[in-house]
């Protein structure tokens, strides 16, 4: 569809489920749990903007000087569930899904192959929301559908940066 005015497509409002996902627009600086060897703490910058005229959210994850990857979240009206797609820049990838904000928690659930360890694996991502410039993510994988969810990463994440400027 598009104006009689100017011939330019209009665009639909995002979904609301894509709106919900909010708290990842913009610069966010991540910080891991302190190491049991002493050393500091992983450091994860996020970079969120809205993609395809709003209508997907494309969020940017870098680990200064190891690894950078990319996360695609797009609503899904005939499964009524986010889509969520991933890739890095070492050939990791995949695709999950979710069913929304659930219980205060959004939980991504998908299946990669993982580059860095030369194998397939089932992914969790969880993220609980403390307020508009603060939330937890967990991050927790397993070999088969029928293991139990180990942990991998626990990430504080606050945001940065004057939201002006986004």
């Amino acid at each position: 569809m598009s104006t009689p005015q100017t011939g330019r497509p209009v665009l639909p409002a995002p979904p609301e489920q894509l709106r919900a996902l909010d708290f990842l627009l913009g610069h966010n600086e991540c910080v891991g749990r302190p190491r049991p060897d002493g050393s500091p703490p992983t450091v994860m910058h996020m970079h969120g903007t809205p993609a395809l005229g709003g209508s997907h959210l494309q969020v940017d994850v870098t680990w200064p000087g190891t690894m950078a990857g990319r996360w695609t979240f797009g609503w899904n009206p005939v499964d009524g569930e986010l889509g969520v797609h991933y890739i890095a820049d070492s050939g990791s990838r995949g695709s999950g899904s979710s069913p929304g904000w659930r219980d205060g928690e959004l939980v991504v659930t998908g299946h990669y192959a993982v580059v860095e360890l030369n194998a397939h694996r089932y992914v969790r991502d969880v993220f609980h929301r403390i307020d508009d410039d603060h939330f937890v993510s967990r991050s927790y994988a397993r070999a088969t559908p029928e293991e139990e969810w180990r942990p991998i990463d626990v990430f504080e994440c606050h945001r940065v940066g004057d939201p002006a400027a986004w």
